[in-house]
């Protein structure tokens, strides 16, 4: 006799819950979607920086200007992993400082 109301009663429960449960999503997915928008900013701010005058032409205009004596040296003496490894270090500080906001 009350089967009506029982299925009503589920119904309704159900109903909460899905609402619920669609609350706790969008909650949950609401810093993903800040974060994106924000890196995004970040991304296209980055993109729209031109590119300086004298690395148009790349480095290799300016390594065939060098003496093939001074390449050699440069060479023997290990000079682009030296570089490499400043590289890396310059950019380690960078990313550093930008994930601390400068405190560092």
């Amino acid at each position: 006799m009350f089967d009506w109301f029982k299925d009503a009663y589920n119904d309704l429960i159900q109903w909460f819950k899905d609402i619920f449960n669609a609350v706790v999503d969008f909650f949950t997915e609401l810093p993903i979607k800040i974060l994106d928008g924000l890196l995004s900013a970040i991304s296209s701010a980055i993109n729209s920086i031109p590119v300086p005058d004298f690395l148009q032409n790349g480095l290799s205009t300016l390594i065939n200007g060098i003496d093939p004596s001074v390449l050699y040296f440069l060479d023997q003496s290990n000079f682009p992993e030296c570089l490499a490894i400043l590289g890396a270090g310059l950019s380690f500080r960078l990313s550093r400082k930008l994930f601390t906001l400068g405190q560092w």
